[in-house]
């Protein structure tokens, strides 16, 4: 908290640094807990893997892309996907040598489970904040969403000041 003192910017963006992984590790922790009914054995890996084939099917190189890993690892998830029974392999129609991932009706339940358990667990955490700090921050996140990305300069340091 801010004791009245007007900060700088760059003591600002060091605060904020700072405060970063207290609030991951916070948000992370309550997460799992609130999560841990709905998750059953699937892991929070595994489980971006059903968010990513909640918009619908995708071939394993697609996925593996959207995940950011190999083909093989990604595969080796659908697997296990599979043998629980949230995921299933299709035909591609376009394509029959393409075998497409699909949730199935067990694996939709879980993640519309999941996504409420998130939503009811960032609610009680955001009712910490006013109405008003709860928009200025949502207006906030969706400026730095929206923002254009600046070109690395590694003559800039972290706190904005010129090397």
């Amino acid at each position: 908290m801010t004791t009245g003192v007007r900060l700088g910017r760059a003591e600002l963006i060091q605060r904020l640094f700072a405060l970063r992984p207290a609030m991951h590790r916070r948000f992370n922790e309550e997460m799992t807990r609130e999560l841990h009914d709905e998750l059953h054995d699937v892991t929070i890996h595994q489980l971006s893997v059903l968010e990513h084939l909640r918009h619908g099917p995708l071939a394993m190189r697609e996925l593996a892309r959207a995940l950011g890993v190999g083909e093989s690892s990604a595969t080796a998830t659908a697997d296990r996907l599979v043998r629980q029974g949230l995921v299933e392999r299709l035909a591609d129609p376009g394509d029959r040598r393409l075998v497409l991932l699909s949730l199935t009706g067990e694996g939709s339940a879980l993640v519309d489970g999941v996504e409420r358990a998130a939503a009811r667990r960032t609610s009680r955490m955001l009712s910490a904040l006013s109405d008003e700090q709860l928009a200025q921050l949502v207006d906030i996140l969706e400026t730095l969403r929206d923002a254009p990305s600046a070109p690395f300069d590694d003559t800039t340091e972290h706190d904005g000041a010129r090397r």
